[in-house]
């Protein structure tokens, strides 16, 4: 039985809304684009994911004695997520100062299936901001079933074997791009970035 997205999320036995919430639905639903247009988008979100998002998921596990920085870490995640949802989905990317506001007004459909409400509660923005606390246990659920869910390999590039995982994941970016008829170079702004 799937459990129902709009059940207390305190309740006991329950799963919390990072466990409910159905991540990457429109892969399984059969959402398509045009082929160099989506071997780039979900390139991008894959190099999104494994080199920013891995970045905020590491800054939420080494701040708890730091719940200020955490929580600006959750939100800088929340409106990366934002930006690769809007590239799945064949978007132009929305500015960084807007991210947030867009994510919290019209929710996410790609990258997890969420209304803003939900966004609120998975990543505990009702909390009082600047507080002595940050709850991150949901996002971390949430995180871990994307990872899972992703279609294609993420390597931590953070650890020492995911060097070599990385490595062979760009050769196999790189023929994914060639079979489209793109260059790789299009993520050369992306790697600078990060």
């Amino acid at each position: 039985m799937t459990p129902n997205r709009n059940q207390e999320p305190d309740a006991p036995g329950r799963p919390g809304i990072g466990d409910r919430l159905p991540v990457f639905p429109t892969v399984r639903g059969g959402h398509a684009m045009p082929a160099p247009q989506s071997v780039e988008a979900w390139v991008q979100a894959a190099w999104l994911m494994l080199a920013e998002g891995r970045a905020y998921i590491e800054d939420l596990e080494g701040g708890t004695d730091q719940p200020q920085m955490q929580q600006a870490a959750k939100i800088r995640l929340l409106e990366q997520l934002l930006d690769i949802d809007q590239r799945l989905a064949g978007r132009a990317a929305v500015d960084d100062a807007h991210c947030l506001a867009v994510a919290l007004e019209y929710g996410m459909g790609e990258v997890v299936d969420a209304s803003g409400p939900e966004l609120i509660e998975a990543f505990g923005l009702a909390e009082e901001f600047g507080g002595d606390t940050c709850r991150v246990e949901e996002i971390h659920a949430l995180w871990e079933r994307m990872l899972a869910a992703f279609p294609g390999e993420l390597p931590d590039r953070l650890v020492a074997e995911g060097q070599r995982d990385m490595l062979r994941t760009l050769r196999v970016w790189t023929r994914l791009a060639r079979a489209a008829g793109l260059d790789i170079g299009f993520l050369a702004p992306f790697m600078k970035a990060a």
